[in-house]
């Protein structure tokens, strides 16, 4: 009799701390606003002690990051990538630069098609080589985007001329059209006089910009033009107040070795060099090696390496 008393005061605990469990998984899933579906419930219900406990893990774990769980459904198995065999059209595919080198008509027109639906900008420099090729309908598709390119972009500058005539105290479209005009005189698609007159435009609107406006990059493009417009000296005065203004810069320099180069100014680039010695020019890798590469040609020309 005294056994019976005992293990029903242990059933009466366990039933009691299985009703408090399930009682505290079902508030808290009510306050963090994660209820229990039914079917939960049931299983909490019927399985003593661990059921609720359950349900409480269930209902205290933290949701996943979607961007995480995104990222393991999108991401591909490695160990299932490397066990299965490369696509066959893998081994069909070719660079676009080489596959204007095939013999093969079709595969050019299909590269050439290809080009003609995409961003024909990324591909200026292909497409003014596939204009000689050997292929009519190839040269044919090549010529016709490009022309059409041009166009395009001859709009898009006469839209932004019409702007800047209604405000032209408007710096932020003055910038809008200075990109235009670097982009499509760097396009290559323009020579002779039509190539200059595009750069005079250009010359135009940088000098028309208000100093404060004017940062190192916009500097460094006006003294490119200038000295592409053959106009060393205007250039080399632009460097040098790019070099007042942005003290330890490299750019300013580099575009003065530049001018000097281009002018075949031994002499003025042996003067920039020791001008350089004395200056706290903060180089990068790149800058380094341009300079380096400069100095070290002028040293073979006067007969000695330049340190």
């Amino acid at each position: 009799m005294r056994n019976l008393l005992q293990n029903t005061g242990i059933i009466w605990l366990i039933a009691g701390v299985h009703l408090l469990l399930l009682a505290a998984a079902y508030l808290a899933g009510k306050k963090r606003r994660r209820a229990l579906s039914p079917g939960e419930i049931f299983l909490c219900v019927l399985l003593p002690v661990f059921g609720p406990v359950c349900g409480l893990e269930l209902v205290l774990t933290p949701d996943p990051d979607p961007a995480l769980l995104k990222d393991m459904i999108m991401r591909e198995d490695p160990i299932r990538t490397n066990l299965i065999d490369p696509e066959p059209i893998a081994a069909q595919t070719a660079p676009m630069e080489e596959s204007f080198l095939i013999n093969d008509p079709h595969v050019r027109r299909e590269m050439m098609m290809k080009l003609l639906h995409e961003n024909p900008e990324e591909n200026l420099e292909l497409l003014m080589l596939a204009r000689f090729n050997d292929d009519p309908e190839t040269a044919h598709y090549a010529t016709a985007t490009l022309t059409e390119y041009q166009r395009r972009s001859e709009m898009s500058l006469q839209q932004s001329q019409s702007l800047l005539s209604r405000e032209p105290d408007n710096t932020q479209q003055r910038l809008i059209y200075i990109g235009q005009l670097e982009k499509y005189i760097d396009s290559g698609l323009l020579e002779g006089h039509l190539l200059l007159r595009q750069r005079a435009l250009l010359e135009k609107e940088l000098g028309t910009l208000p100093e404060n406006e004017v940062d190192l990059a916009l500097g460094c493009l006006r003294v490119r033009n200038l000295l592409a417009m053959q106009q060393p000296r205007d250039a080399e005065a632009c460097a040098r107040r790019l070099i007042d203004r942005f003290p330890g810069a490299e750019e300013p320099w580099l575009e003065c070795m530049r001018i000097c180069v281009d002018s075949h100014d031994a002499a003025g680039l042996r003067k920039l060099q020791q001008e350089i010695r004395t200056q706290g020019i903060l180089w990068s890798y790149q800058g380094q090696e341009k300079m380096e590469y400069i100095l070290r040609g002028i040293g073979k020309e006067t007969g000695k390496e330049s340190p």
